[in-house]
């Protein structure tokens, strides 16, 4: 049944090419929440019929529930269409549905081409939906690769046309293009050789691949090449300059999509595919750790230093999702959970953090922290949107990133493959956080007043206090939403240290 959950959105492509309007998109965006909102009941009544799986030794249960062909999508390869939900992976998909709904009802939106433009919004939530619940490696990968069209043409047609909106579509595609091209060599090496040592059939199963592990000196290849790819659409330092280039030249409410949205693809996809290359994740950990806090600590230094908003949200998104890889490279269940949650947080905070940035530049007509100053006091609804939205960024208590920075604290300080360095480094990230985040909204907010503006409108705050909200309720209530979590990735994680030390 999840399949309608994808199905939904490109139905609803279709008929917005045949009824471009506003109020297609509207309504099928509030269909596909709706359809969603319905599969959450479901998936809250069988979830729990969790389905054991052998992998070696050791048995962990991993809960599903979803639709798989009965025939191969490929029927001589044994490539399937096979599409199932896990907690990590149903709240990730209720953040997509989420955000697109918010922005159907965002009037920020000019439309040169509104046939087109708003079936490529639609076709593309289909698509991340897809790419989320695929548990086919060949499926995953299509999916991983069909967001960049329609993002690509919405970059290059609601973006001001010039030579920097062309550089930054380009360079959008081809970063990460380029960096999963080599993870389809990888997908078609590994299976081919699972065929080979096993003698099963050409297989891209994701049970199948964690069933019959690659031997190690295989398993490094492959798996560095899934790595480079979730690396690029993470963002992360070194491979972050199409982020640094979208931030700059797009439209910040359409930012939102690929910061939000297309970069926890790459997260959630390692989270996943980890237990596949037990030995070589906990080789490559160390350096991808190391690497993590880099990314962290240098994106959070430079955002101190920028001088233009654009930037400062750029270097501040590079910084977050740092903790994103951080967690996952910790490899253990609590760091994991909290990666897990990182991503469901920032999404919420990075989705109000531009769509609140961009109403104030559409105002000031500058995107300098120094052309802004004392706003709060013409516009108290900014300033009290925008003070909450980034206690929330540098995890404040009882805002709903604090338990995902603490989780992946908790599991780095214990974590098996990383160093305690990496620990301290990860703990001063927090406060570099802290460091970026404040001085910027004392002097935009509080500082001296230059200028008054008109104050967000019914139609800007109604979208931005729903995630306001969400962003305190989350942050008291995550309880349940974090048992789901860690019923996920935990098994995961164990599933990796038992096959690579032997603990259960």
């Amino acid at each position: 049944m999840i399949v309608w959950w994808i199905a939904t959105a490109f139905i609803g492509g279709i008929f917005a090419l045949l009824i471009p309007s506003r109020w297609t998109w509207r309504i099928a965006s509030l269909t596909i929440a709706g359809v969603g909102a319905w599969l959450a009941g479901e998936y809250a009544l069988h979830a729990p019929l969790e389905v054991t799986h052998g992998l070696s030794t050791l048995q962990f249960r991993v809960p599903w529930w979803g639709f798989l062909s009965p025939q191969g999508w490929v029927g001589r390869y044994n490539i399937q269409l096979f599409f199932a939900a896990d907690g990590a992976a149903f709240l990730l998909g209720s953040l997509v549905s989420l955000v697109f709904l918010i922005l159907s009802f965002w009037n920020g939106w000019s439309f040169s081409q509104p046939r087109l433009q708003i079936s490529a919004f639609l076709i593309l939530q289909g698509f991340v939906l897809w790419t989320i619940f695929a548990y086919d490696l060949i499926a995953f990968y299509v999916g991983f690769e069909a967001v960049l069209l329609p993002m690509y043409y919405l970059i290059l047609t609601l973006s001001p046309s010039g030579d920097g909106t062309r550089k930054a579509a380009m360079e959008f595609l081809l970063y990460t293009l380029l960096g999963s091209v080599p993870m389809l060599g990888g997908i078609l090496y590994g299976a081919s050789e699972i065929n080979r040592l096993y003698g099963v059939s050409f297989t891209t199963s994701y049970y199948d691949w964690l069933k019959y592990p690659l031997p190690e000196n295989v398993q490094l290849g492959v798996y560095l090449t899934f790595v480079l790819a979730f690396w690029v659409k993470l963002g992360l330092f070194p491979l972050h300059g199409w982020v640094l280039s979208l931030y700059k030249q797009a439209p910040l409410s359409l930012v939102v999509i690929s910061s939000a949205l297309l970069t926890k693809l790459g997260g959630l996809a390692w989270l996943r595919w980890a237990p596949a290359f037990p030995q070589a994740h906990f080789s490559i950990s160390p350096y991808a750790g190391a690497l993590a806090v880099v990314s962290l600590l240098g994106a959070g230094l430079a955002a101190y230093f920028q001088k233009s908003l654009r930037s400062w949200l750029a270097m501040g998104t590079v910084s977050h999702l740092s903790m994103v890889a951080l967690g996952i490279a910790a490899t253990s269940p609590a760091a994991a959970s909290g990666a897990a949650w990182m991503m469901i947080s920032h999404g919420m905070i990075a989705a109000a953090h531009l769509l609140l940035v961009n109403s104030l530049l559409e105002r000031l007509q500058s995107d300098e922290i120094d052309a802004a100053g004392g706003i709060a006091r013409s516009m108290p609804q900014l300033a009290a949107l925008w003070v909450l939205v980034a206690l929330a960024s540098v995890g404040l208590p009882g805002l709903i990133q604090f338990p995902a920075e603490l989780l992946i604290l908790t599991g780095t300080y214990t974590s098996y493959t990383l160093r305690r360095g990496i620990f301290i480094a990860a703990l001063l990230g927090v406060l570099v956080s802290a460091a970026y985040t404040l001085p910027v909204i004392r002097r935009v907010l509080f500082g001296s007043e230059r200028r008054s503006f008109t104050d967000l409108s019914s139609s800007e705050t109604a979208p931005l206090w729903i995630i306001g909200v969400l962003i305190v309720i989350l942050g008291f209530a995550t309880g349940p939403f974090l048992v789901e979590i860690q019923r996920t990735v935990g098994p995961l994680m164990r599933a990796i240290l038992f096959q690579s030390l032997g603990i259960q």
